[in-house]
């Protein structure tokens, strides 16, 4: 008997299309590969000829491709600024100015015909035929289009197609505004970087401490531009569910859905935690502990299961975890315990770009618990374990000068596991990995109350 609840196939391949589509434009801060790889697979998944994604700038009302499938950009562009002399249009202006100027979906199954266009020289020139063009909006403003055609059959698109396509057009409008976020902070390191190397040369112990404290604030610019990824990925998330009216997501998928929506949203507290306890230590404040006993077991393990979501991770990377199950509660913090492992974690992943087994485990010790997260990755030698745990250190390195980072991590998690009263080790081999070593004691150290600060 068969399964009457069960999604259709082209429902199924739809949900997973769109999350793969998802995962294509959080997987590099590389715009132009990104979406050219995006809009090839959009192309082949509807069955459209041709498709492209135009970007428009509102101060000068320049419109340039960014991406296509089948069509040249130079000769689109040529097109769309009234440069082409050929008076042989190969896209129809009149479509692609509707959607960029009213901010409207057009889905046309035959626009040769339509009362709408078939009037409109462009059009019958053009042999528009099946259409779909959907404007790319980030808060409000409409930042270009993307669009798909078929010149050669007609009502080739429909009503779910044009909802993919939305869909696929929010995700990728928040990626084209993380990218522009990150060239602006690229632009200004390189800046800053310029005028450190005058400073070197020309000014002052005072001014090369001032240029210090820019550096400072550019990390922090950094970090914050990070929290907008796992957001681009939870709001996919959630339009995708708001969507499905008709309870077509089988449970299987659904909860998929809930658990990457966990996963980044505790990506992103740990982010704003970092920037926030960066921010405190940097100003020679004190870190507080939202104190209370602590089963370590469970929130281990769920720290473990929410790695598989990282940007870094792959299908070669393997993460077991060892549990003592007479593992007792402890004192402790635990928004601050989950940023000590999931950092661990993280790098553990980060610098594995092989892949490997991870080991997270943990086991009662006499005034405590240990915690240790042992890779297969790069490693270190033991002049480079002494720069670990510094402000903004990162390891100049061939093997990992790819893979990014604020340099803050270390230098947050040592402070965190020492508001616990706690302590951190690090054992490493170049090329044989590393094994990191927290321990917690059971009750946290007596403290003097911290003054308030003023409203």
């Amino acid at each position: 008997m068969s399964d009457t609840t069960a999604p259709p196939a082209a429902e199924t391949n739809y949900l997973r299309s769109l999350l793969h589509l998802g995962q294509i434009l959080n997987v590099s801060l590389d715009l132009e590969q990104v979406l050219h790889i995006a809009i090839t697979q959009v192309v082949q998944f509807v069955k459209a000829e041709r498709g492209f994604i135009l970007l428009v700038d509102r101060a000068t009302n320049r419109v340039w491709g960014k991406a296509a499938h089948g069509i040249d950009l130079l000769d689109l562009e040529s097109v769309l600024s009234g440069r082409d002399r050929r008076n042989r249009p190969q896209v129809s202006r009149t479509i692609i100015e509707e959607t960029l100027h009213d901010g409207r979906s057009v889905l046309s199954t035959n626009a040769m015909e339509d009362p709408r266009y078939q009037a409109h020289t462009s059009v019958q020139l053009a042999n528009v035929r099946s259409v779909l063009c959907v404007p790319l909006t980030a808060q409000g403003q409409t930042l270009g289009i993307v669009y798909l055609d078929n010149r050669m059959k007609v009502a080739n698109f429909d009503e779910h197609d044009a909802e993919m396509l939305t869909a696929f057009a929010n995700q990728a409008a928040v990626a084209i505004q993380n990218a522009r976020l990150y060239d602006n902070l690229r632009k200004s390191m390189e800046e800053r970087l310029r005028l450190q190397q005058e400073v070197a040369e020309k000014e002052t112990q005072r001014i090369a401490l001032e240029k210090a404290n820019r550096l400072k604030s550019d990390f922090i610019g950094y970090l914050s531009h990070e929290l907008r990824n796992p957001l681009t990925t939870i709001r996919g998330f959630i339009q995708t569910l708001a969507q499905d009216r008709d309870g077509t997501i089988d449970a299987a998928t659904r909860a998929e859905f809930y658990e990457t929506i966990e996963a980044e949203a505790d990506r992103m507290l740990n982010l704003i935690n970092e920037l926030l306890d960066s921010s405190r230590l940097e100003a020679g404040r004190t870190l507080a502990l939202n104190e209370r006993p602590l089963d370590l077991g469970p929130l281990l393990e769920r720290i473990a299961r929410a790695q598989r979501f990282y940007k870094y991770w792959t299908l070669k990377h393997h993460i077991v975890t060892r549990i003592d199950p007479e593992l007792s509660e402890i004192e402790g913090d635990e928004d601050k315990i989950l940023q000590i492992v999931s950092n661990l974690l993280t790098n553990a992943i980060k610098y594995s770009p092989d892949g490997g087994e991870i080991m997270l485990s943990a086991r009662p010790v006499e005034g405590g618990v240990t915690i240790s997260v042992r890779d297969q990755g790069v490693g270190m030698t033991p002049e480079q374990q002494t720069q670990l745990f510094g402000r903004y250190e990162r390891l100049d390195r061939a093997e990992i000068e790819n893979i990014g980072g604020t340099g803050l991590g270390l230098y947050l998690t040592r402070h965190l596991v020492e508001l616990h009263g706690g302590s951190i080790t690090c054992e490493s081999r170049a090329g044989e990995g590393s094994t990191f070593t927290v321990f917690l004691p059971s009750s946290l150290p007596e403290r003097d109350a911290e003054p308030e600060e003023p409203d």
